[in-house]
Parts: C-alpha cells; sequence; structure tokens
C-alpha cells in the first residue's frame, strides 16, 4: 500500500573500457545477440584493463577468470563476459582483481588482459555486459558508439 510514494531505484551501468559500445544483436556470440543471458550492450576496445560497470557487490568471478556477475543495490545481477571462446583459455591471459563478496565502485579495475597474448591466439575481445534478471527491470540502453569508462551506457529500473 505504502509502495505508492516509493521511488523505483535506478541501476545506473557504466562503460567498463574505453572504446566503441556497440548493440547486443552485433556481438559474435549468439547465445549473447540473441539475448538469451538477457538485455546488454556489447563493446568493442584496444585496452588492457576492464573496469567495474557499476557499483555492486561481485557474486561471481568464472575460474576461467572471463566472466565477472555483480549485484547492484537495487538487485540488478549484471554478467560481464570478457571476449569470445576465452572460457578455453582456462584463465590465461587474464588477471582478476575482485574475489566473491567484494564491493566494488563504478571504475574499479576488474580484470587485466594480456592483449599480446590474446592477438597471439587470435581471441575477439569483444566484452558484453548484460543483466541477467532483466525480466524483473526496465532496462535503458543508451545509444551505442564512442565511450569512455565510466559512460552511462544502460539503466536498470525496478
Amino acid at each position: 500500500m505504502f509502495n505508492l510514494f516509493k521511488k523505483p531505484v535506478r541501476c545506473e551501468i557504466v562503460s567498463p573500457v574505453d572504446g566503441i559500445s556497440i548493440p547486443l544483436e552485433e556481438v559474435p556470440d549468439p547465445v549473447f545477440a540473441q539475448k538469451m543471458m538477457g538485455e546488454g550492450i556489447g563493446f568493442r576496445y584496444a585496452g588492457e584493463w576492464v573496469a567495474s560497470p557499476m557499483n555492486a557487490t561481485v557474486l561471481l568471478v568464472a575460474e576461467t577468470r572471463h566472466a565477472v556477475g555483480l549485484k547492484g543495490a537495487n538487485g540488478a545481477e549484471v554478467l560481464l563476459h570478457i571476449g569470445m571462446d576465452t572460457v578455453e583459455l582456462q584463465g590465461r591471459g587474464l588477471e582478476v582483481f575482485v574475489k566473491p563478496g567484494k564491493k566494488v565502485k563504478a571504475g574499479d579495475p576488474l580484470v587485466r588482459i594480456d592483449r599480446a597474448f590474446m592477438e597471439q591466439k587470435q581471441i575477439d575481445l569483444t566484452t558484453m555486459i548484460v543483466v541477467t534478471n532483466s525480466r524483473e527491470y526496465r532496462v535503458e540502453i543508451m545509444p551505442t558508439g564512442q565511450v569512455k569508462t565510466g559512460d552511462l551506457v544502460l539503466c536498470a529500473d525496478r
């Protein structure tokens, strides 16, 4: 009854890299492109660092270091997935700086990429951010194009 006066809780999700944001449908992985994991956005970039896209608690770090799960204050769960076929590298070429349970702020470093190693292995480093529980949220995607780390790219409102 008193929820009428409650403000919606907004979760702002920012670019984790300097580069180009692309529609999720253009990501070269059908699981993400068909939004089977949730609504989101992709990134093409040249740097070595991937930052936290939001203020959150780390839920999971994949054993293979290619993915980090985060949970925002409003309950939005976000998966940051680095590259195509990076799972097959078994963690090589990726250095993770967080553990489950750690609180992070938008812009905090999460993963360092050994770009030379990735290029040698011919790995496509297109990186995706998806709101895995997006059915519970109104997800708004900002216009795609050139982005800097920290630029707003998604909002997940409850």
